[in-house]
């Protein structure tokens, strides 16, 4: 009897022991927060293959409140508060968008690596302000699981001379991947920019 009952508290212990072992040994899962500080737009004329680089400051990143700002590009045109990308009539362009945090200097992380990583969690969408311009996503674009493009890669083709308000957004979580204005989407803002596209004949 007491044999038995030696036996049985022994398991019991090595059962206790198994399950607080492994309960400890499971690190816990932490949802690693986006941080975004740079957009990076790079404008190619297809008809020559020159290029002109935007750099955006990202101010702030909020997705509580839905908000993000840009401060103003490093590089290109600056036209008052907006940055100014200055284009050519009947022509076509490709946009290439990425996303940087280089909060610290030394360790400058792209972004837009985890923004394809988790293609069914973003897209990027420009809302144009005026006529003369379009665009489509072209190749080398990212695509979902669903077959949405991303818009990390498009191809703008203008039209006659005029100017152009763009504001870009890279959208987490969106509740749809179709539509022509920002509220079409849902989600939530990671990135905000904007700029004028100057579409000279």
């Amino acid at each position: 009897m007491f044999k038995n009952i030696y036996l049985k508290a022994t398991l019991l212990s090595s059962v206790l022991l198994f399950i607080s072992c492994d309960k400890d040994d499971t690190p816990d899962v932490e949802n690693e927060i986006e941080v975004f500080t740079k957009a990076v737009i790079v404008v190619t004329n297809l008809s020559d293959d020159s290029s002109e680089t935007y750099n955006f400051e990202v101010e702030e990143h909020d997705h509580d409140h839905d908000h993000a700002v840009l401060v103003q590009n490093q590089e290109g045109d600056d036209h008052g508060d907006h940055t100014k990308i200055e284009l050519e009539s009947d022509s076509e362009y490709k946009f290439e968008i990425t996303f940087l945090n280089d909060s610290d200097p030394n360790n400058v992380i792209d972004m837009t690596e985890e923004v394809i990583e988790e293609a069914d969690e973003h897209i990027v969408f420009y809302e144009l302000i005026g006529d003369g311009i379009s665009f489509v996503t072209t190749s080398g674009d990212t695509r979902d699981s669903e077959g949405n493009a991303l818009n990390l890669v498009t191809k703008w083709t203008t039209t006659a001379a005029t100017v152009v308000d763009v504001e870009a957004y890279l959208i987490h979580q969106p509740t749809s991947k179709t539509g022509t204005t920002r509220d079409d989407f849902g989600g939530a803002t990671d990135v905000e920019i904007e700029f004028e596209a100057h579409v000279e004949s």
